[in-house]
């Protein structure tokens, strides 16, 4: 009885510390990134935010390359080069034909259905091959956060990089709250064993909410005045509705691959360059996947 009393009072304690851990990081972290966001450098415009993607996507892919090195040793700095380049040409204007062709568009899309995929099947392909762990890193990370670059370039770029922060951020929140609070069924036990149904279907659903409360202009009907400062996009109800649906899905789909990811090579986290949050990987898992499809879904079907 004494020993199970001793370790919950342990958990508690430990639970306790990580939640202050995180929200310090937070706290510290939050502010220096809306401002990367939000500024732009005469002549050369969001300039902060490619050298911000870079730096993410560098460490991102070196924690990648780490978790794989226990079972073949990638081509770190070709993979690196790669990445960085995809990346740097997200960032020329005069590349867009190139993103929007018919063949990188359907790289994007088989790439994301092969991801999927692995999910489906909780298999990772080739995991121990020097060459396809190279290039999954190079997909994974270089190709898929180059569209963030992207999105960035778009009118209301910056009111878009939010959205999509904001979506996220309340999608994990209502998860873990529900999860916690509700949670009674598990949503994939062998992968990440602590995620929930309940918790889920609340994240999908905030996700939505939060979506069309943002973009689809029902906000500007409260306070025009602040509407239109911060979330000058409307995009209708609808179109609201389902990138919310579509980021409620592959932001959730994203976070459970990355948690394969780490289940095949052995690894708690990414890394722990984030108190209390693990790695760099373990904060951006979820806006991975959905990147290629909010880029296309604003450019080619909203046609901003």
């Amino acid at each position: 009885m004494h020993v199970t009393e001793n370790t919950g009072v342990l958990m508690h304690r430990i639970s306790l510390k990580k939640l202050l851990q995180r929200s310090m990081t937070i706290l510290l972290l939050a502010p220096i990134v809306i401002t990367i966001i939000l500024f732009d450098l005469p002549p050369y415009g969001s300039l902060p935010f490619l050298v911000f993607v870079i730096s993410i996507a560098v460490l991102s892919l070196n924690e990648f390359f780490h978790m794989a090195y226990h079972e073949e040793e990638p081509f770190f700095l070709s993979g690196h080069f790669i990445a960085i380049t995809l990346i740097l040409l997200a960032f020329i204007r005069e590349t867009q034909f190139f993103w929007h062709s018919p063949l990188v568009i359907g790289l994007s899309l088989c790439f994301l259905i092969a991801f999927l995929l692995e999910l489906s099947s909780r298999r990772i392909l080739f995991f121990n091959r020097k060459l396809f762990v190279t290039l999954r890193g190079i997909v994974y990370i270089g190709w898929f956060y180059a569209y963030f670059i992207l999105i960035r370039n778009l009118p209301y770029g910056k009111e878009l990089i939010f959205y999509v922060l904001f979506t996220i951020w309340s999608l994990d929140i209502v998860a873990y709250l529900v999860g916690s609070t509700l949670g009674r069924h598990k949503l994939n036990p062998e992968i990440s064993p602590q995620k929930t149904l309940e918790g889920a279907l609340g994240g999908f659903l905030a996700a939505v909410l939060v979506s069309w409360l943002l973009i689809s202009g029902v906000a500007n009907n409260v306070s025009p005045s602040i509407t239109n400062r911060f979330f000058a996009l409307h995009v209708g109800l609808w179109h609201s509705i389902t990138l919310g649906a579509l980021i409620g899905l592959l932001g959730q789909a994203g976070d459970l691959y990355e948690s394969l990811i780490k289940r095949t090579y052995h690894a708690k986290d990414s890394s722990n360059i984030l108190p209390g949050h693990g790695g760099i990987l373990d904060r951006a898992d979820s806006f991975i996947l959905l990147a290629p499809v909010v880029y296309y879904y604003l450019a080619l079907i909203l046609h901003l």
